[in-house]
């Protein structure tokens, strides 16, 4: 090649022979006869250490979407046992106010032996913490109600949409019938 190219090139392209000499002298170590390379060569180096750095970018993405999933599988989890604790206290309080509805109903029928001023405040302490409770009651009711009713739109929302596919979902009447303003 060395001789090709001196007689092709002349000698302008002395410059150049001369780097090709120095890539082959910086590359003198190649075997021919095996076909394999020394650690000497530069690029294999390079190409390998970007081999590696790559490897390690995907095993960091990896660990990375790993603990991302345990994180994000632990908030549901967080989720489901605070609504399940909510559940239970709320079943309590649906106890505890039956209990008064029945300690309330003997209260009232049980009959008032001698008229005094202890009966009188008693029965109005007991109209005025019922009276508190009431409007909290009828305030949480009004809540449970929206609740329910929402529920039960959206099932049959859900319902209707599994039935009749885009064409419900889609439709340019539910739209305007369900937007704002």
């Amino acid at each position: 090649m060395n001789n090709n190219a001196q007689g092709n090139s002349g000698a302008g392209n002395s410059k150049i022979q001369n780097f090709l000499e120095a890539l082959r002298a910086s590359q003198g170590n190649i075997n021919p006869s095996s076909g394999q390379e020394s650690r000497n060569n530069p690029f294999l180096e390079t190409s390998a250490k970007k081999e590696q750095e790559k490897r390690r970018a995907e095993q960091f993405h990896q660990a990375r979407q790993q603990e991302w999933n345990k994180v994000y599988s632990a908030k549901e989890r967080q989720k489901e046992q605070r609504i399940e604790e909510l559940r239970t206290q709320l079943k309590n309080f649906s106890k505890q106010v039956k209990r008064l509805d029945t300690n309330l109903v003997k209260a009232v029928a049980s009959p008032v032996i001698s008229a005094g001023s202890y009966d009188e405040s008693f029965l109005d302490h007991i109209k005025g913490m019922i009276h508190l409770s009431s409007l909290k009651v009828s305030s949480a009711n009004s809540w449970l109600e929206a609740y329910n009713s929402r529920s039960a739109k959206q099932g049959n929302y859900w319902s209707q949409a599994k039935s009749k596919g885009t064409s419900f979902t889609q439709n340019n009447e539910r739209a305007i019938a369900t937007s704002v303003g």
